[in-house]
C-alpha cells in the first residue's frame, strides 16, 4: 500500500477554531452581561436615542406617519414599533424591550457564524463577540446593528443561497439607504447574479413601494433631504482640523446641536470642509465603482474579494460623509464576521483585517460616550477637551489608513484570473 504523502494530511486547525459549542454559549453570555453592566452602571446616558425612539412612536398616532422619523426610511418606524407595542406604551417598558430586540438579533447573527463556520467558526465567532464589547452598550442603543447583520448575512448566504442575499440587502437598504451599494459586490459572481438582484430588487422595491402607499412621496425621499443638509458633524473625518484648532481656541470654533439633531461643529473654514467632503463623496464613489467595474470583470471573484469589496464600501462610505456617528463602526463589524468565516486560506489578512476593526471600535467606544460629554463638548480648554479630540484625531487618521489598505486589498483580491492557453 503507497505511502500518503506528507502533505495530504490536513493542518492541525488552531486552538481557536476547536473551542466547543457551550464554551461559546457560556462566552456569549459573559460577553453580553458585560455590556449590560457597563450600559447599567457607567454608560447609560447613550440610552438617550431609544428614549427619543419611544417618544416618536408614542406620538405617531397623532402626528401620522409622514411626519414621523423623517431622517430614516419608512421601514424604520415599523420596526420601532415592535417595542412599543410589546411594552405596552411604557417608556421604560420600551427601552428594556428594545434592548432585548438587539440581543436577539445579535444572537442569531451569532449562531449564523457558527453554524455557517462548519468545523471552522472560532475565529469569527469570537471576533463578533469581542466586537460588539468593544463598540460598547452603543450596539445595542442604536437600530444600526440591524443593518450590520443584514449585510453579514448577505455575504453568508451568497454563495448558498445568491437569492436570499438579494432580499437581505434589500431589506437592508430599505433602513439605512447604504446598504444599497453593496448589492454591486454581491451581484458580481455571474453564477448568482440574477437570483441575487431578483431578491434585491424584490424585497428593496417591494419596501419602497409599500412605504410610498404608506406615507406619500414626500416621506419616502425625506430621508435623502434630510442627510444633503446636515453640516459638519463633530466626530467626522473632515471635521478634525476644525476640532484640532479648537483645542487652542474653542470659542472662535464652536459645537452646537443642529436641526439635524447632532453636534456639528462651527467656525472658520467649516463651509471648506463642508465642500471638501462633498468633493471627497464623489471621489468615494468613484473608488467604488472602480472596484466594482474589477469586481465583475473577474466573473467568478473569490469570496475574499467580494467580502473586501463590501468592507471596502462600508468603509469608503463611512469617511467620506460628513457625518460619523459612532454606531457607523457597527457597520463594519457583520462583513468582517462573515467573511473571516467563510475564507478559509491565508489567515494572516483576516487576522489583521479583524484586530484593525476592534481597534476602531475601542477608539470609537472611547470617543463616545466616554470623552464626549466631559471632554469633546467643553465650552473651555480642558484635560478632557485635548484627550478626546487627540483620540478622536487618532481614529480619524486610523480609519483612513484602513479604509486605503482595505481598498488595495479589494484590488489585488478582484485581479482577473489568467486566461491558459489553448491545448
Amino acid at each position: 500500500m503507497p505511502e500518503s504523502a506528507p502533505d495530504a494530511r490536513p493542518a492541525p486547525r488552531p486552538l481557536v477554531d476547536r473551542i466547543p459549542s457551550v464554551t461559546l454559549v457560556i462566552f456569549w453570555l459573559a460577553s453580553r452581561v458585560l455590556v449590560l453592566g457597563v450600559w447599567l452602571n457607567a454608560e447609560y446616558i447613550a440610552t438617550g436615542d431609544v428614549g427619543y425612539y419611544f417618544g416618536k412612536i408614542a406620538n405617531l398616532g397623532r402626528v401620522g406617519l409622514d411626519q414621523t422619523f423623517l431622517e430614516y426610511p419608512t421601514p424604520v418606524t415599523w420596526i420601532l414599533s415592535i417595542p412599543y407595542l410589546l411594552s405596552g406604551g411604557n417608556q421604560s417598558g420600551y427601552i428594556i424591550g428594545y434592548v432585548g430586540f438587539m440581543i436577539i438579533i445579535d444572537a442569531a447573527f451569532t449562531i449564523a457564524l457558527w453554524r455557517a463556520g462548519g468545523d471552522r467558526p472560532g475565529r469569527a465567532v469570537y471576533f463578533w463577540l469581542i466586537f460588539i464589547v468593544c463598540v460598547g452598550p452603543l450596539s445595542y442603543l442604536r437600530f444600526d446593528l440591524i443593518p450590520a447583520v443584514l449585510a453579514g448575512g448577505a455575504l453568508l448566504a451568497l454563495r448558498r443561497v445568491p437569492a436570499l442575499s438579494g432580499v437581505l440587502t434589500g431589506i437592508g437598504a430599505a433602513i439605512k439607504l447604504w446598504p444599497a451599494l453593496l448589492i454591486a459586490a454581491l451581484a458580481a459572481p455571474k453564477s448568482g447574479r440574477r437570483p441575487a438582484l431578483i431578491g434585491f430588487a424584490a424585497a428593496g422595491f417591494g419596501l419602497a413601494l409599500i412605504s410610498l402607499i404608506a406615507g406619500g412621496w414626500q416621506r419616502l425621499i425625506s430621508p435623502l433631504a434630510w442627510q444633503s443638509g446636515r453640516g459638519l458633524q463633530i466626530e467626522s473625518v473632515w471635521a478634525t482640523p476644525l476640532m484640532l484648532a479648537r483645542i487652542g481656541d474653542p470659542t472662535t470654533w464652536t459645537i452646537d446641536m443642529s436641526p439635524y439633531q447632532a453636534f456639528e461643529v462651527y467656525g472658520p473654514g467649516n463651509e471648506i470642509m463642508v465642500a471638501v467632503s462633498n468633493l471627497a463623496t464623489i471621489a468615494g464613489l468613484a473608488v467604488i465603482v472602480a472596484l466594482c467595474i474589477r469586481a465583475f470583470r473577474a466573473t467568478e471573484p473569490s469570496l475574499l474579494g467580494i467580502g473586501l469589496l463590501m468592507i471596502a464600501i462600508v468603509a469608503l462610505m463611512i469617511i467620506t460623509n460628513k457625518t460619523f456617528s459612532p454606531q457607523y463602526l457597527l457597520w463594519l463589524g457583520g462583513p468582517v464576521a462573515a467573511l473571516g468565516v467563510l475564507h478559509r486560506g491565508d489567515r494572516s489578512l483576516l487576522d489583521l483585517l479583524g484586530v484593525s476593526v476592534l481597534a476602531l471600535a475601542v477608539l470609537t467606544h472611547l470617543i463616545y460616550p466616554v470623552l464626549y460629554y466631559q471632554g469633546l463638548l467643553d465650552a473651555e480648554v480642558s484635560t478632557g477637551l485635548i484627550v478626546g479630540t487627540v483620540v478622536l484625531a487618532i481614529r480619524n487618521v486610523a480609519i483612513l489608513v484602513f479604509t486605503v489598505a482595505v481598498c488595495r486589498q479589494t484590488w489585488i483580491a478582484l485581479a482577473p484570473a489568467p486566461v491558459r492557453p489553448p491545448g
